[in-house]
């Protein structure tokens, strides 16, 4: 599910708009926009019409001019894009829905109508809409409710309120006396600290779980199933205990399902900081599923990257970063893309200079295996399930790869050497994992750039050479990370 799928049409054309002005530096010439967006004249400025009036509470900190040949974007240095779809996802009807849902558990046509001031056909357009995006997390809206897994209804909150509607936690929790004092249960009888960042999101999922506790008929079904191997977990005993005393204070029954839905959060969100999740990897049971996979995935990565074994605190990270994506896969279904997929893909590459998405497909082919889940295309929780895969690769590549000593010999006038030099340094700074400086006789490289064939083949021993067609040019950086990647291979 992605976060346009809140907005109408006209909404995400305006808000491409905005992207495509932040991803031009500011201006796009009108033509330009008009063939990004592929739609008329007439639409367009309807469309820019429409940004003005929209951006009016805005005044100072967000200005679009057109001047009958460009579009230009100016916005004040501490306003972004992602204020700019928080601008539109306010206004979002579909948004509203799930506001209005949340907070009542159920409504009426009439007193949703009445509520969002639209009619009953528009109504139950939006519902239809919304769930066909509700559908990957396996739920729906019916008869005026959430229906589904209990755990799916939660995960699907957490999400809204994290990425959609990002305040329930910080501007409600700290007036809950409640909330406030089953996190501190947490920290102390786990005897963890619980960091701010963190913090938030558990004050985020207490408060959707308040919300939902005294629900009816509420379903655990694929839960329980799932839960089966982790019943005698020590962590899962533990968060059992907290909960039920917790509850029994204010005389509020809950099912056993009640503490599992909290085990399987603590899991598969960065909660517990590094140092507490290792202590509980040492306790949990190596064969129940995740720990098997997160030790497999490890064993797998190792073995392709041909290291003769990790750092500890490396290898203690990776275990982190992997059974929190793995305890994901396992638990739930369905995700909320923050990120544009095809755009991470290309970053990543671009940043770390390696194509690492074959094999981060290879790994999530063998976990989505192992867990019996189907790789179908449309699936978000799959897609950002591969990027941080992407990411952890990427992350583990950076701090294993061998620094490489890369000199530069020009052979020109010392006038131009000494700008070029400092200008082909400046460009190679986005390669990982090399340092660069002007040639050095005497001193060992692993390569040396040029701009002519040495005299005598000996002349740089047996260091790699690369002569440069054209300085600076993009077809010799483009050789250069290339060779760079083969010298760390």
């Amino acid at each position: 599910m992605k976060i346009e799928h809140f907005l109408e049409k006209n909404d995400i054309r305006e808000v491409t708009i905005f992207k495509q002005l932040v991803l031009n530096g500011g201006k796009i010439s009108y033509t330009d926009m008009l063939d990004y967006l592929t739609v008329a004249k007439a639409s367009l400025d309807k469309d820019l019409e429409s940004i003005s009036f929209r951006i009016q509470s805005l005044a100072g900190q967000v200005h679009i001019n057109y001047d009958g040949q460009s579009i230009s974007l100016t916005m004040s240095d501490e306003f972004s894009l992602q204020q700019i779809y928080q601008l539109y996802l306010n206004q979002s009807v579909k948004v509203n829905i799930i506001r209005f849902l949340f907070k009542h558990q159920e409504f009426s046509i009439v007193q949703l109508t009445q509520e969002l001031m639209i009619s009953d056909s528009s109504l139950f357009r939006k519902i239809k809409e919304l769930n066909s995006y509700l559908k990957e997390f396996g739920i729906k809206i019916r008869n005026g409710q959430m229906h589904g897994e209990e755990l799916q209804i939660r995960y699907f909150y957490f999400q809204f309120y994290s990425y959609i509607e990002d305040n329930l936690g910080s501007s409600v929790s700290h007036s809950d006396k409640q909330i406030m004092q089953m996190v501190q249960a947490v920290e102390s009888y786990l005897k963890v600290t619980i960091e701010p960042e963190n913090r938030q999101r558990l004050d985020t999922w207490m408060l959707i779980s308040k919300n939902r506790i005294n629900c009816k008929d509420k379903k655990y079904t694929y839960l329980r199933k799932q839960m089966q191997p982790y019943l005698a977990d020590t962590l899962y005993q533990k968060i059992r205990i907290i909960v039920l005393r917790y509850f029994s204070r204010y005389s509020i029954e809950v099912d056993e399902e009640e503490a599992m839905v909290h085990f399987v959060f603590l899991l598969a969100f960065p909660i517990l900081n590094e140092h507490d999740f290792h202590d509980y990897t040492l306790e949990r049971d190596r064969r129940a599923p995740i720990a098997t996979i997160d030790t497999y995935i490890v064993e797998t990565i190792i073995i392709h990257y041909k290291f003769r074994r990790l750092p500890y605190m490396l290898e203690r990270e990776m275990f982190y970063h992997l059974s929190h994506i793995h305890t994901k896969l396992y638990f739930f279904q369905g995700d909320i893309e923050i990120y544009d997929y095809e755009e991470m893909l290309v970053k990543e590459q671009q940043f770390t200079g390696r194509n690492l998405v074959s094999f981060s497909n290879t790994l999530l082919d063998v976990s989505t295996s192992k867990f019996g889940i189907n790789n179908v295309e449309s699936n978000s929780l799959l897609k950002v399930g591969l990027l941080k895969y992407i990411s952890l690769l990427a992350n583990i590549t950076f701090k294993m790869t061998t620094i490489l000593q890369v000199g530069i010999d020009l052979k020109m006038e010392a006038i131009y050497t000494e700008t070029l030099n400092q200008l082909l340094i400046l460009n190679m700074r986005h390669i990982n994992g090399i340092h660069v400086e002007a040639y050095q006789s005497g001193k060992v490289y692993d390569l040396i750039l040029t701009n002519e064939q040495p005299a005598q083949k000996e002349h740089y021993g047996k260091t790699k050479v690369y002569v440069l067609s054209e300085i600076l040019s993009s077809f010799d950086m483009k050789n250069i990370q290339r060779i760079v990647q083969e010298l760390n291979s």
